[in-house]
C-alpha cells in the first residue's frame, strides 16, 4: 500500500492501547468476545526492556496498524526452540492494505532474529476479517504461515450482572440473568492453604511447573528468570497451594478487559501448576482464586483450554466451555522443520 511506513515503536504504549481498543470494538464490538489488553500489560510484555518488539505502521502522521512480538523458549519433544509470540496485531479499517507489509516485515524480522518459528492466535469465525485475512495469507503463501490446530477457552462468570448486559449471544445474556446465582457458585470459598506467592517460592514454582508439562508434545520452557519476572510482577497474581510446609500447586492469572457487548472486567489464567494435588485440593484452589478475583471486581475469569488446565477441577467449579474459539497459527523458518499438532500442549498466548 503507497505511503505506508513500517517502524519500530518506542513509547509507553497508552497510544497503541487505545488504537487497538478502537479498532477491535469498532470490528467486533457485539459480535464475539475479545481482550483490550491494558497500556500497563503491553509495556511488561512487549517493551525493549522486556526483550519484546512492536511493530508499527503509519500512513503520514497516522497510526493504522500494529504488531507485537516478544521471545520465548517453547519445547516441542525433546527439542527447545527460541520462538517469538506474536500478538495485538490490529490493522485500521481504512487502511487494511496495511496488514499485508506489516505481516511481511514481521516475518522478515523473526527470520533475522534468529528464531525458529513464531506462534500467534486467529480466530476461528470464517465470518471475522481475521479469519479471512489469515486463511487467505495462508493459501497465498504456504510456506510462511500455517494454521496448525484449532482450541478454545474455559470461561466462569463472577460477576453475572455485568455479563448479562455485556453478553454477545441472546442466550448468554438469558442464562445470567435467569441462572446468575449457579453460575456465580464455587463449592468453596477462601481455603486456608492458599496465599500469595512470595519471592522464596520461585525454585519450587519453576520445579513443578516443569514437572507438570514434562510430558507434553509443545511446551514452555521456563528459564528462572523470566518465570521470576512473571511471578512477581504487579500485572500479574501469583497464588501458590502449601501442604506441610511445602508448595504443591500454584496458579498465575492476569487481569485484562474483555469486549462483548460492553467491556467487562476479567482475569486471564496464565499459568497453572502442580505436584501431588489431589482432585479435592485442585477444585479448592480453583474455588479460591475465584473467590479472590471475585473480591476484586473481576467478573469473569478465562482460560486457555490447554492440556495443563484442570478440566475437573474447572467443571467442579461451574465453568462452562466459551463458545469463541480460535487457531493456532504458526510462521515457520527453515530452522523449525516439521512441526505436528500437538495432542498435548500448554502454551503462552497471551
Amino acid at each position: 500500500m503507497a505511503g505506508i511506513e513500517i517502524r519500530d515503536y518506542h513509547g509507553d504504549f497508552a497510544d497503541l492501547a487505545e488504537f487497538g481498543r478502537r479498532v477491535w470494538i469498532d470490528e467486533y464490538g457485539g459480535k464475539t468476545w475479545f481482550p483490550i489488553p491494558a497500556a500497563a500489560f503491553m509495556r511488561w510484555r512487549v517493551s525493549p526492556e522486556s526483550g519484546g518488539r512492536t511493530l508499527v505502521a503509519y500512513q503520514g502522521a497516522k497510526l493504522v496498524g500494529t504488531v507485537f512480538l516478544f521471545p520465548q523458549s517453547l519445547r516441542v519433544g525433546g527439542t527447545v526452540f527460541p520462538v517469538a509470540i506474536c500478538t495485538g496485531f490490529s490493522v485500521d479499517p481504512e487502511y487494511r492494505g496495511a496488514a499485508l507489509p506489516l505481516i511481511q516485515r514481521l516475518r522478515r524480522d523473526i527470520e533475522d532474529q534468529g528464531f525458529a518459528f513464531a506462534i500467534g492466535t486467529v480466530l476461528d469465525d470464517p465470518t471475522s476479517a481475521s479469519y479471512r485475512f489469515w486463511t487467505k495469507y495462508a493459501t497465498t503463501y504456504p510456506r510462511n504461515f500455517k494454521l496448525v490446530f484449532r482450541t478454545g477457552y474455559w470461561a466462569k462468570f463472577l460477576e453475572t450482572r455485568a455479563l448479562a448486559r455485556a453478553g454477545v449471544g441472546a442466550w448468554e445474556r438469558m442464562a445470567n440473568r435467569i441462572f446468575g446465582p449457579v453460575l456465580r457458585f464455587t463449592p468453596h470459598k477462601y481455603d486456608p492453604h492458599v496465599r500469595l506467592y512470595r519471592a522464596g517460592d520461585l525454585g519450587r514454582c519453576a520445579q513443578i511447573l516443569a514437572k507438570t508439562t514434562a510430558g507434553f508434545d509443545w511446551a514452555m520452557d521456563w528459564q528462572p528468570a523470566q518465570l521470576e519476572s512473571q511471578l512477581v510482577s504487579s500485572v500479574f497474581q501469583t497464588l501458590v497451594f502449601e501442604r506441610d510446609g511445602e508448595i504443591k500447586g500454584m496458579v498465575n492469572c492476569h487481569a485484562t478487559t474483555m469486549h462483548g457487548r460492553e467491556t467487562v472486567n476479567a482475569a486471564f489464567l496464565d499459568l497453572w501448576a502442580e505436584d501431588g494435588l489431589s482432585g479435592a485440593e485442585r477444585v479448592r484452589l480453583v474455588s479460591h482464586l475465584c473467590t479472590h478475583l471475585a473480591a476484586q471486581d473481576v467478573h469473569a475469569l478465562v482460560a486457555p483450554r490447554s492440556t495443563v488446565m484442570p478440566t475437573a477441577a474447572f467443571l467442579a467449579n461451574l465453568f462452562i466451555p466459551a463458545p469463541q474459539r480460535f487457531q493456532i497459527g504458526v510462521f515457520p523458518t527453515p530452522r523449525s522443520g516439521q512441526l505436528a499438532p500437538p495432542t498435548r500442549w500448554d502454551l503462552t498466548i497471551m
